[in-house]
């Protein structure tokens, strides 16, 4: 297929159930399946990648009067991470986080903390993995007051976690020195409008509270 006529489509999808509700439900798992090909249903289009997120219902959980800590000890990577820009006892922001992000202090209900992007090679080159963050945005930025991400190379994860995409995504042609390789990766999400905080390790952070000129620049249009 010529590049002039690639289109592409973005599934989200979750779950959910009926009944009573429990600590772990204030957490949503989503998966952004991304799909070449103009077919609406996407049974005929082919599968380009995928972003997998969790949206964290802060909101929620405080009327459901529900425990903070323990909504974000429910997984491993959100408690782990969590603790760097949230005070889980006291239920705010970090003054840190605050302090480059004032507004959230007013209100923000929900926040999302993006686990895995991986786009194939054969759609690579095309900032495929911005127009998707834009794309998130468009759809959540108006219920998610931040938006957190972890700059970690998928050629240095576990196996087992995601293996269906990994497989897929021909990492041994990926840098092999793993500080190169995050430091590259750092960079390329700070291009979309991500922002490092100081005082905290390991994470990006983006509040579409806020004007962007990097997120901006994101052209939804240019394949």
């Amino acid at each position: 297929m010529e590049d002039d006529f690639l289109s592409f489509n973005i599934e989200y999808r979750f779950s959910s159930f009926i009944g009573s509700r429990e600590v772990a439900d204030c957490i949503k798992e989503y998966v952004a399946t991304i799909y070449s090909g103009e077919c609406a249903d996407n049974t005929m289009n082919e599968y380009a990648g995928e972003i997998d997120f969790k949206i964290i219902c802060l909101g929620q959980a405080e009327a459901e009067g529900l425990d903070i800590y323990e909504l974000f000890d429910t997984y491993e990577y959100t408690f782990r991470h969590g603790q760097a820009f949230y005070d889980l006892n006291k239920g705010i922001f970090k003054k840190s986080i605050l302090k480059e992000f004032p507004d959230l202090e007013f209100g923000c209900s929900k926040i999302c903390i993006i686990e895995t992007i991986g786009i194939i090679p054969e759609f690579r080159g095309k900032d495929m993995g911005a127009k998707v963050f834009k794309d998130l945005i468009w759809n959540f930025g108006d219920v998610c007051g931040l938006f957190i991400l972890q700059p970690y190379p998928l050629q240095f994860e576990i196996s087992e976690n995601n293996g269906h995409l990994l497989q897929k995504l021909k990492l041994e042609q990926f840098e092999k020195d793993k500080n190169k390789a995050t430091a590259s990766l750092t960079n390329y999400y700070l291009s979309w409008g991500f922002k490092k905080i100081k005082g905290i390790k390991d994470l990006l952070f983006y509040c579409p509270f806020y004007k962007n000129d990097a997120f901006d620049d994101i052209d939804m249009d240019d394949y």
